[in-house]
């Protein structure tokens, strides 16, 4: 072994505890808690106001329709039951706009860092925190209870803990506890997903990260159903609906309206956020199967090396493809009735172009759908596998050479 190699060997290794401490492992879950948090924000963005006739009915007082947003639900909840256990400091409360995330957030944070630590801490500490958890909510729940009616029972005799009179009646100490499930609740319609995700990404757990995503794509799909036009008409929740018309391609020089960037954005950040975070465990997954000696051989470090720098490399081009022909498939149709029009030279092509159903979200989803057709056609005219690799030893080849 050269001292080249040896080096190599004593600075890093394929230990698990030696792969969390890597910048480019690292990096890919920064780049993961990144879309995440851009996600989120994204999808409140789109999915956390309600709708402005059901705003225009409360007049001024306090209002809450089941979007995606966190304080409103907790102060009309506020009104109604006149306190909250957590201070308005922990909910965001005492700040507008994105300063309200900041504390959830830091919440969050602080609880995924809790669990990372009984994951990797020893059995009896894991049993002992464990044991204090549950004990604490336990007390916390039930004792003042349990106090409160034997103390009764000390002074009036034997009764049940629900009397008629206050000093027999004991379930107010049973509210506290529920006021703050209920709480949880108000702010797990936004953070609970944002919870799930860091632990998946730090806690290299999978089963979160899917989770996660599939959260939120079901929130994006009740948000659809809830604001159709046929169920509105009945049962009116207040939500507001996304636009009916997808508007007119005014970005990136024409190549996207206002409404699909926001919805490629969330697409995107979803797909940024799961392919980056599932790297990272594969790559882990992978090192924890390889026996002793070969996590500290050379080669093995090398291969491994090349994997992370072509997975983070391919994760910045393919999803910077994925959106540009996101957006080619969405304005197909223009595409396809502004080839013909320039062949034909007919008047048609302009009244098609401008009719309602084309501009309607549906008619971009069937445009995207004529786009899939074309190329998975031009499959048997194009080798798409030759040209792809093509690029790909191209882009080994420049690689090379820098290095």
């Amino acid at each position: 072994m050269d001292m080249a190699e040896k080096k190599v060997t004593e600075n890093f290794s394929l230990e698990i505890s030696s792969l969390r401490r890597r910048w480019k492992i690292i990096f890919l879950q920064l780049i993961s808690t990144a879309a995440l948090l851009a996600l989120m924000n994204r999808m409140i963005k789109l999915y956390g106001a309600c709708s402005d006739t059901f705003v225009e009915s409360y007049d001024g007082s306090n209002y809450w329709c089941p979007s995606y947003e966190h304080t409103r639900g907790l102060i009309w909840f506020q009104e109604q039951t006149g306190s909250l256990v957590l201070p308005d400091v922990v909910h965001g409360l005492d700040q507008t706009g994105n300063m309200s995330l900041v504390a959830p957030l830091i919440l969050c944070m602080i609880v995924t860092s809790i669990w990372i630590y009984t994951l990797t801490a020893r059995e009896n500490i894991r049993k002992n925190i464990r044991r204090i958890t549950v004990g604490g909510m336990l007390a916390w729940g039930l004792l003042p209870f349990v106090v409160s009616w034997l103390i009764a029972i000390s002074n009036f005799g034997l009764h049940l803990p629900w009397g008629p009179t206050d000093e027999l009646n004991h379930l107010d100490n049973l509210w506290e506890p529920i006021l703050f499930i209920i709480e949880l609740v108000f702010l797990g319609i936004v953070f609970a997903p944002v919870l799930s995700g860091l632990m998946g990404i730090w806690g290299l757990s999978r089963k979160l990260l899917t989770w996660t995503a599939g959260y939120y794509l079901t929130v994006i799909g009740i948000h659809a159903i809830l604001t159709f036009e046929g169920i509105t008409e009945s049962v009116d929740l207040g939500l507001s609906p996304l636009p009916a018309q997808i508007g007119e391609a005014t970005l990136l020089g024409g190549l996207v309206s206002p409404l699909s960037l926001s919805l490629m954005q969330v697409a995107i950040l979803l797909l940024v956020y799961l392919e980056s975070g599932s790297a990272v465990i594969s790559n882990m997954e992978y090192a924890s199967m390889l026996p002793g000696d070969a996590r500290r051989d050379p080669e093995y470090v090398r291969q491994f090396n090349n994997v992370v720098n072509g997975h983070i490399a391919h994760l910045i081009g393919v999803m910077a493809l994925v959106a540009l022909t996101t957006a080619i498939a969405l304005e197909f149709d223009d595409f396809l009735i502004s080839t013909v029009s320039a062949i034909s030279g007919g008047q048609w092509a302009g009244q098609v172009q401008e009719s309602l159903e084309l501009q309607l979200t549906y008619g971009k989803v069937i445009s995207a759908g004529l786009f899939l057709i074309v190329v998975a056609g031009m499959r048997f005219i194009l080798p798409w596998q030759r040209v792809t690799g093509m690029v790909e030893t191209a882009f080994i080849k420049f690689r090379s050479t820098e290095n």
